[in-house]
């Protein structure tokens, strides 16, 4: 029963659903990340490569393609997520050979990243001509995974670097909006004045969630859209042929 429960949470925490929109204090942010990289899914073929990849939350939306590899840095406390790493990083060289991988994923990564240009550099190393490159960043987050958080980008600043490093690119979309954001950052702001544990903070939280998930999604929905402010940044990048 405990493992169910903890299953049903995990999945509500990446994949919201009907569970999260009570139970996920993240909602707004998470359900708008995962309708753009469902969305784009179907750009990455063949070998894949998942940098960063933590616990492989998304795997799922990828299941077509022909074989998923997955590389992290191995990180003292983390060793949880140990389990479904393939690879590890050692922060330098991607350890497989070039032009290996048809298409790359990397979510929520880049910001956990001091050496960046190393790192594109990299990517780009074992990409094929011709392959494709799904990468999501953070723009309005608040600090997370401390003290390994270094970084926000704009849309200008991340269409130089890929540039930069021979990545062309062929989309870019911006999840959320400014009502999204002042909403999902209300119910952060109460989640971060609760004392106490993780399980205590989400027991508090219990009741807010859905009203601030319902108003913050009912008012999205009915004002006037402002991308000024909003969740993520979603590239998709192509090494030229």
């Amino acid at each position: 029963m405990v493992s169910r429960i903890k299953d049903a949470v995990q999945k509500a925490k990446f994949h919201p659903g009907f569970l999260a929109f009570f139970i996920n204090h993240n909602f707004l942010i998470r359900i708008r990340l995962k309708r753009q990289l469902r969305r784009n899914s179907q750009r990455l073929k063949g070998k894949l490569l998942d940098f960063g990849c933590g616990s492989k939350p998304y795997k799922k939306l990828f299941a077509h393609v022909d074989d998923y590899v997955g590389i992290d840095i191995k990180i003292e406390g983390r060793e949880e997520n140990h389990r479904f790493i393939d690879e590890f990083y050692d922060g330098e060289k991607i350890p497989f050979s070039d032009e290996y991988f048809d298409s790359i994923l990397s979510t929520e990564v880049l910001e956990h990243v001091f050496n960046i240009e190393t790192v594109l550099s990299e990517m780009y190393r074992v990409l094929k001509p011709g392959g494709t490159a799904l990468i999501t960043t953070p723009f309005m987050w608040e600090e997370h995974e401390m003290p390994y958080d270094f970084a926000r980008y704009t849309p200008p600043a991340l269409k130089h670097l890929y540039n930069k490093h021979g990545f062309e690119v062929v989309e870019h979309f911006k999840s959320g909006d400014y009502i999204s954001v002042i909403f999902q950052f209300l119910l952060n702001y109460i989640k971060n004045i609760t004392p106490g544990s993780k399980v205590v903070r989400q027991v508090f939280l219990i009741p807010f969630i859905a009203p601030i998930n319902f108003v913050g999604s009912l008012l999205g929905f009915l004002l006037p859209k402002s991308r000024t402010a909003y969740f993520n940044n979603v590239f998709v990048l192509r090494k030229p042929l």
